[in-house]
């Protein structure tokens, strides 16, 4: 009874209920048919491309490295692509074969993921915001940058912009950077970006101050011979009492008050 069914199936209509795109091409890399969910994805992505749908040469979509894998494999091949910015989308190329085992063509499995990795980019950029927290202190021309996690260079660049507009914006004349939060070391790109956040902050009048480094990472950067051109302190606490001092200010208790 089972085998009646799949026999009498209609292979168009069961491809077309599939939620993936699906787009078959021939051994000349032309596409020959296409299913309803790769229509949707080709509706939003082809204008764009310049891309047709049936007789469209897929080749001329990808780019070389994807091309000599079509030509050569391996198969099946996997991989996420980026469109124009706009569009993210995970696809599966395989070969197609007859009953005698020979290539006839290709099908490609087009996922479109973009919504989904918008969301992941949202969350990259929420986290990102946390990594690098600009905190008021009991000082007003002092602010407080608590790192935390591990010190990437993608991460450097956009702290960097960060810390320069908020110093600007909040007309900080102090920037204490807390490494209390850093436990692993940094190689010299992420030096090289603390001197240049250091270097623009001067510029706009801001005196950078690096506190709370452990011996493991002082002893790191004393070997690999890196330069810090900043005034740096043991603690948080160490450094908000410099610019006290620079400012003026003591701490002392009320008199009358119980400790």
């Amino acid at each position: 009874m089972s085998s009646s069914i799949l026999e009498d199936m209609n292979v168009y209509s069961l491809l077309d209920r599939i939620g993936e795109g699906l787009i078959f091409a021939d051994d000349e890399y032309r596409i020959i048919w296409i299913n309803h969910a790769a229509k949707e994805i080709l509706s939003k992505v082809g204008p764009l491309a310049g891309m047709a749908d049936i007789g469209f040469d897929i080749r001329h979509f990808h780019g070389k490295k994807q091309n000599d894998i079509l030509k050569n494999g391996p198969f099946p091949h996997s991989a996420q692509i980026r469109l124009f910015n706009r569009f993210t989308a995970k696809i599966v190329v395989d070969k197609l074969t007859n009953l005698q085992g020979e290539q006839t063509g290709f099908v490609l499995t087009w996922r479109d993921v973009t919504e989904y990795e918008n969301v992941i980019e949202e969350g990259k950029a929420l986290l990102e915001e946390m990594y690098t927290p600009i905190i008021g202190t009991a000082l007003d021309s002092a602010l407080l940058i608590a790192l935390t996690g591990t010190l990437t260079e993608e991460r450097m660049e956009k702290m960097k912009e960060k810390i320069l507009r908020e110093a600007a914006e909040r007309r900080a004349e102090y920037m204490i950077f807390d490494f209390t939060g850093i436990s692993e070391t940094f190689d010299e790109t992420i030096a090289f970006h603390l001197n240049q956040i250091a270097e623009g902050l001067r510029l706009i009048g801001t005196e950078s101050i690096f506190a709370g480094m452990n011996p493991k990472l002082v002893q790191h950067i004393i070997h690999q011979g890196y330069t810090l051109n900043v005034k740096t302190f043991q603690s948080f606490k160490q450094g908000i009492f410099y610019i006290w001092k620079e400012k003026g200010y003591a701490l002392h208790k009320i008199t009358g008050q119980p400790s």
